[in-house]
């Protein structure tokens, strides 16, 4: 065993650059993993779960639908909560405001006002909400204690760390709690370390939480303090160990409208990012995961490229070694050894790369990553099967072809590698596997969830075997189609590039597969998420922008003055409602498996339907895949009647004349009945709804329909319009303007009500290119983020089309010798060294391109199945703008990889060159 180890350490210092070459690229690999690893370790133990969130310590809260005037939870949703198994507590918790002071100076009602409390009582700051609770627990880390059970009507309370600050107390320190006339001292005992939950956009209301309190007091105390019995304003659930949180959600969503006081869960966006904590770090992972498979097909096809172009050179030398000791094991055993250090090497020296690069962030941003940065035991295992993996998977193919020398090979004369021919095998199976990820995601989709994890394997398998069997095909084409042209473009003699790819076609095949694989993963990255977000990109169906109002809404008798305002399009202007009820049933099949789409409640929009889909020329330009608009506007007349997207249609499977029950949120005892009429395309909808304040129920929503103006504010009790949604008379028009003039005709209005001018009077709008623009900002960003990991992996094959192309320019140093001897000049030589790697780049351009193609489009038809955000079945879309400028970079690199060998050999002497012989290696 020692002798193989010297002499495979010895084979390596027969190339030192080949060795540095290839350690860098398994370097970069090991580095890559560990990153992704280590900082995944690193992230999760600084998440802090639940601490910072508005949830505290549990998972969901629960509170009733209504908005516009004070309710209660039945006690009859605290039973069915505790009863059910699911559940580990379901704690009551009662929100009350009520004057509070501390140590801080008395309120002077002649003090300079923030801009905010302009207008509002006097009292109004130093108002307070006190949250009663019976809990054992705090529902946040405090410091301090919480409230003594034993002793539940103990004058103490526990205040919120940033509440503290304002009234300027601190752990045992006084507060006078005053309600009616009559004023309590309590103790503070602790200190609570609760976020505040603001809405932090009109879209989203305030919601009710734990982190909605600023003094929390026990239960008991609340009824003596505020002289009535507890109620419950929301209902805290914190799951079982075992429980699914999501499947638990949606199985019993919507039962909650059913009981006397309709309920719902909170799922503001705060909520749903504080749900969606432990499902980012689950992606974090997976990403670390996935950056070791690409990083073991990286550092295979480098190390393969370096070991096989050795065994290739040493043929000579392992029939010598067969015939003086060695055996066949001992020859197999050396490649082994080979590769393995290399991998060696390479891991070393990534790690100790890691660990530097680590040390520094945790260093510079001490806090993202509070608990430093550690390279643990999950890093290494990673980094290791990374690296040796793909060592000992590179040593298999080189091994067998050393073990197939035989001793008498050690006299027969070098043989030259003819160029090889088209593969006609090889492509009619490599054609034939790409054709089964389409022929079974689209021919013959999966019937059930179960199957599509299966068909995802089949797929990606199949597709990956396809392209690496057609890759010495696609070389050879390159070879003889592309390198003519590129000799042209070049000025230098066709001849000289004849055969020079083809002529160790195996090992150019692997380098170029070995740039095919990053970027192969880049373009399908980019073709996957351009194509999913075609469904989330507001189509041209969408007027150009919406006016939202306050709560209180525009009685229509002011809408003539809207239509007036300059900007505005007269003809195309139109007052609409917007409700967000729950299905009576849960048509989508949420709680088996929810999805974007599928929801247990909808967005209806009440909307006059001549105007805004039967005129010459109204102001919903829909793509109607069902049912025509004629027939939609004339039975949106004289019945309730509804139009859906076609999604919602394909997801519920409901079909044009079915009707579909709704429960509205403030009258649950009262369902009512639309029937469907017309299925329309509505791309983009989603984030329409989103930055709108159409979703102001809950955070997701399966749906948008369209109904009759006037059936949706008689079944949803609106007496005002909520929106209005217009389109601009021209590029000059200014929205800024526009909102302007709408608060104005909104505040003229409201002045004789009495309504306040704070935030929550604002008239907004939203003009459509700016939902657009803020989509395709958020899905390039998250793309980039994506694509990092295929970007590095391509610089890191780059080592290995380095290696190969210096492998070739010195198996050919004689050739190029007579060349120059006979008048080749050196330039033409130089350029004949660049324009093949140019010829490797353009071989895994091509590769990238149709495996990214496919690989994406086929990603997009099966996430229709198993991803959260399928459903909306969109055409392929391939970004050719993002694809080129990924090509172009894997043909800068390839072409870059060939200067260096280039110039070296192009400065040698012919005589230097002509003395290596024929055999030169």
């Amino acid at each position: 065993m020692r002798k193989v180890v010297k002499l495979a350490g010895a084979f390596l210092c027969e190339h030192p650059t080949r060795v540095v070459l290839t350690s860098l690229a398994t370097t970069a690999a090991t580095c890559m993993v560990i990153w992704l690893a280590a900082g995944y370790d690193a992230l999760l133990q600084s998440f802090d779960h639940w601490a910072n969130v508005a949830l505290g310590h549990y998972e969901l809260s629960i509170a009733p639908i209504s908005t516009s005037e004070p309710t209660a939870v039945p006690q009859a949703v605290v039973d069915a909560m505790r009863a059910d198994p699911a559940i580990a507590a379901a704690d009551p918790m009662w929100l009350k405001r009520t004057v509070i002071r501390g140590n801080a100076k008395p309120f002077d009602p002649n003090a300079p006002r923030p801009a905010q409390f302009e207008g509002g009582p006097p009292n109004i700051l130093s108002e307070y909400a006190v949250l009663c609770s019976s809990t054992e627990n705090a529902p946040f880390e405090i410091a301090g204690r919480w409230l003594n059970r034993q002793d539940p009507e103990a004058l103490e309370a526990v205040v919120r760390s940033d509440t503290a600050q304002r009234l300027e107390v601190t752990i045992d320190d006084e507060i006078s709690l005053s309600h009616h006339g009559e004023t309590r001292k309590l103790r503070v005992v602790g200190l609570l370390k609760a976020p505040s939950l603001g809405a932090g956009s009109y879209a989203v209301p305030n919601m009710l939480t734990p982190s909605a309190g600023d003094v929390f007091i026990s239960s008991e105390l609340g009824e003596a303090v505020f002289g009535q019995p507890a109620e419950i304003s929301f209902l805290s659930i914190a799951m079982a160990p075992t429980a699914d949180v999501n499947k638990f959600r949606f199985g019993w969503g919507p039962k909650l409208s059913q009981f006397d006081v309709p309920v719902q869960f909170q799922e503001a966006y705060e909520i749903e990012e504080a749900l969606d904590e432990s499902a980012a770090a689950d992606n974090l992972r997976i990403q670390s995961y996935a950056g070791t498979g690409i990083s073991l097909l990286v550092a295979l096809l480098v190390i393969f490229c370096t070991v096989n172009m050795g065994v290739t050179e040493r043929i000579r030398q392992f029939a010598i070694l067969r015939a003086v000791a060695f055996t066949r094991p001992q020859i197999c055993l050396l490649i082994f050894a080979e590769s393995l250090l290399l991998a060696t090497i390479g891991f070393v020296a990534g790690l100790i790369i890691s660990w530097l690069l680590l040390s520094g962030v945790a260093w510079a941003f001490p806090r993202i990553l509070r608990h430093g940065a550690v390279i643990g035991a999950h890093s290494l295992s990673l980094a290791a099967v990374a690296t040796y993996g793909g060592a000992i998977l590179a040593a298999a193919i080189p091994a067998w072809r050393a073990t197939r020398v035989r001793p008498v090979d050690a006299m027969a004369p070098a043989a030259q590698s003819p160029p090889m021919a088209l593969p006609a095998p090889l492509i009619l199976i490599g054609l034939t596997l790409i054709a089964v990820n389409p022929m079974i995601t689209f021919g013959f989709p999966p019937t059930a969830e179960t199957q599509v994890l299966g068909y995802f394997g089949v797929g990606s398998i199949s597709t990956a075997l396809g392209f690496v069997l057609i890759a010495p095909a696609v070389v050879f084409l390159v070879d003889r189609l592309v390198g003519p042209m590129l000799a042209r473009l070049l000025s230098i003699d066709a001849k000289l590039l004849e055969s020079q790819i083809t002529s160790h076609l195996w090992r150019t095949t692997a380098a170029a597969v070995s740039l095919a694989v990053g970027m192969g993963l880049f373009i399908s990255v980019q073709v996957w998420g351009f194509t999913m977000l075609d469904g989330f990109l507001v189509g041209p169906w969408a007027p150009d922008a919406i006016v939202a109002f306050p709560q209180a809404g525009l009685p229509l008798e002011r809408m003539p003055q809207v239509t007036q305002i300059p900007g505005v399009d007269p003809q195309r202007c139109l007052p609409i409602v917007v409700e967000q009820p729950r299905f009576s049933e849960d048509v989508t099949g949420s709680a088996e498996r929810p999805t974007v789409v599928r929801q247990d409640n909808l967005v209806l929009v009440g909307v006059d339907p001549e105007a805004a889909f039967g005129a010459d020329s109204p102001l919903f330009k829909l793509q109607w895949i069902a049912g025509t608009p004629q027939d939609a506007v004339r039975q949106m007349r004289s019945e309730r009647a509804c139009i859906v997207p076609d999604h919602f249609l394909k997801e519920s499977g409901l079909k044009l004349g079915d009707s579909v029950e709704l429960t509205p949120p403030e009258n649950a005892a009262a369902p009512v009945l639309y029937k469907i009429v017309g299925g329309v395309r509505l791309p983009g909808w989603h984030w329409q709804t989103k930055l709108t304040g159409f979703r102001s129920r809950t955070h997701r929503a399966a749906a948008m329909a369209f109904a009759g103006y006037d059936d949706v504010a008689r079944d949803f009790d609106f007496s005002a319009a909520t929106h209005v949604w217009f389109n601009f008379t021209g590029a000059e028009a200014d929205p800024d303007k526009i909102a302007t003039a709408a608060q104005a005709i909104f505040d003229a209005g409201a002045a004789g009500e009495g309504e306040g001018a704070g935030e929550e009077s604002k008239v907004r709008i939203m003009p459509v290119e700016t939902i657009r623009e803020m989509t395709r900002t958020n899905a390039a960003r998250w793309l980039w983020a994506v694509s990092q990991l295929p970007i590095a992996a391509v610089a890191i094959a780059s080592f290995g089309v380095l290696n190969v192309i210096l492998a070739s320019v010195r198996a050919r140093q004689w050739e190029m010798g007579v060349l120059r001897s006979i008048g080749i000049s050196q330039s033409a030589i130089i350029r004949a060294i660049i324009a093949e790697g140019a010829l490797i780049g353009v071989a895994a351009s091509l590769l990238s391109l149709g495996f990214g193609i496919m690989a994406g489009w086929c990603g997009c038809g099966i996430a229709q199945h198993i991803s959260f955000f399928g459903g909306l079945h969109p055409d392929l879309n391939v970004p050719w703008p993002a694809v080129s400028l990924g090509l172009a970079y894997v043909l800068a690199l390839s072409t870059l990889a060939a200067v260096w060998p280039a110039i070296s050999i192009g400065r040698r002497r012919p005589l230097t060159l002509l003395q290596k012989g024929r055999a030169a290696t």
